[in-house]
Order: structure tokens, then C-alpha cells, then sequence
């Protein structure tokens, strides 16, 4: 059964213009994300940034109360450490936020891909609605009537003999 198809221009426009649509959407959708991951490193540089500014202004006071140069280092070597603890926990909150930003990079493509493989798969249905198989109905009288009738064995006097397996 064969379906005559007529493609008109405007139609032809129509798809284009949806899947321009849609692409933009996707676009934007992975902007916003990557818009908010910023955002969200930005707040936290912002924090880290004020906090070292205070914790420093608190040190070079206590340092110029030491009196001694002795004592201003020991208070800077002191800090030195805390300082590292701090660094590391800067790169491990920043790493949650790159990570997070990802696995919700990779659920909206997930979530993409599985919406577009079921458009895809009742599209197919669709499709394929008219279409008959006595195969994929579940038919098989045909099929194995027609096996029946193409293999054929015949003895040297042109007798059609039954294979073995079936006696």
C-alpha cells in the first residue's frame, strides 16, 4: 500500500521554522545554566574575597599589637595553615557547583533524548499504521506456506519428497 505525498513549500517552512525554534529553546536552556553556575561561583568568590579581606585586617592588627618582628611572623605562619584548610575548601565548594551545573547538563539531555525517542518511535507508529505484515502480526500461516512452496525436495524422478524430520 503506497501513499501519494505532496510536500508544499509552506509546509516545508513550517518544520524548518519549528526546529529553529526548538534548537533555540535548547540554546537558551543551556545558557540559563551555564548563567547560574556563574552566578553561583561569582556569590562564592564574592564571600571568599570579603572573608580573607577581614581575616587579614584582624591579623595585621594583631601583628602590629606583637610589637616584635618575631611575633608577626609566628601569627603569619600560624595563619598560613588555616589559610591552605580555606583554599581547599574554596576548590571542593567550587567543584560541587561545576559538578551539580553538569548532572543537570546531562539530566536535560537525557530528558532530550528521551523525548525525541518517543516523538521518533510514534512518529514510526504512526507511520507504519496502515502498513500489514503477516510476520509482525503474528500471521504465520503465510509465511510458512510460502517457505513450503519455494523449498521443495524432488527425487531423481522429479517426485516432490518430504524432508526426514517431518515423517
Amino acid at each position: 500500500m503506497y501513499q501519494s505525498v505532496i510536500a508544499l513549500p509552506g509546509a516545508i517552512h513550517n518544520r524548518a521554522s519549528e526546529r529553529a525554534v526548538w534548537v533555540a529553546a535548547e540554546m537558551t536552556d543551556l545558557a540559563e545554566l551555564c548563567i547560574r553556575t556563574a552566578e553561583r561561583i561569582a556569590e562564592l568568590n564574592n564571600r571568599a574575597i570579603q572573608t580573607a579581606i577581614d581575616e587579614q585586617r584582624v591579623v595585621a592588627l594583631e601583628a602590629a599589637a606583637a610589637r616584635s618582628p618575631l611575633g608577626a611572623w609566628r601569627l603569619q605562619t600560624s595563619y598560613a595553615l588555616a589559610g591552605t584548610a580555606k583554599v581547599v575548601a574554596w576548590w571542593r565548594h567550587v567543584n560541587e557547583i561545576m559538578l551539580g551545573a553538569a548532572a543537570e547538563a546531562v539530566t536535560a539531555a537525557e530528558s532530550r533524548v528521551n523525548s525525541n525517542f518517543m516523538a521518533l518511535s510514534s512518529a514510526l507508529d504512526e507511520t507504519a499504521s496502515g502498513v500489514g505484515s503477516t510476520v509482525l502480526t503474528g500471521e504465520p500461516a503465510h509465511a510458512v506456506g510460502g517457505m513450503k512452496k519455494a523449498v521443495q525436495i524432488v527425487d531423481t524422478h522429479g517426485k516432490v519428497v518430504s524432508p526426514p524430520r517431518s515423517r
